[in-house]
């Protein structure tokens, strides 16, 4: 009974929350779905080869490239990609724009630390295997 009463009391307080998403609250449907859809086009279309690459060959220098690069947003010009059918959205749109940029700046610190730990992984890998076949 006890807990049919905590639901009931629950249940109208969860009705009224906001909408949280990216750690941000929008209150207007039609600007959250512009960021959203600008999210998701930079998590498809936004190439960052070039980051995986620094976070690589940073192994070499103490990961000071790779520190550097993880603080500073992408570059504007870095965000057009011919191939994005939503690319005409990017500046004329301001929603739109502030999610391609933040899903970008995401995508691009998870390859930075992607190419920093792919050496990590490789060198732990390779000593459990020489441990294993020793035994």
């Amino acid at each position: 009974m006890k807990k049919f009463l905590f639901l009931i009391f629950l249940f109208p307080i969860c009705l009224n929350a906001q909408i949280y998403d990216h750690n941000r609250v929008f209150n207007d449907t039609l600007n959250y779905k512009d960021f959203n859809q600008g999210f998701i086009d930079s998590q498809v279309y936004f190439k960052c080869t070039g980051d995986y690459l620094i976070g690589l060959t940073s192994i070499y220098i103490y990961y000071v490239p790779t520190a550097i690069c993880y603080s500073i947003p992408p570059n504007d010009k870095r965000l057009i990609n011919s191939l994005n059918p939503n690319n005409e959205y990017l500046y004329s749109n301001n929603n739109y724009y502030e999610g391609y940029r933040y899903g970008s700046f995401k995508k691009k610190r998870k390859r930075l630390l992607q190419g920093a730990f792919t050496p990590l992984g490789v060198i732990a890998t390779s000593l459990i295997l020489s441990l294993s076949l020793n035994n």
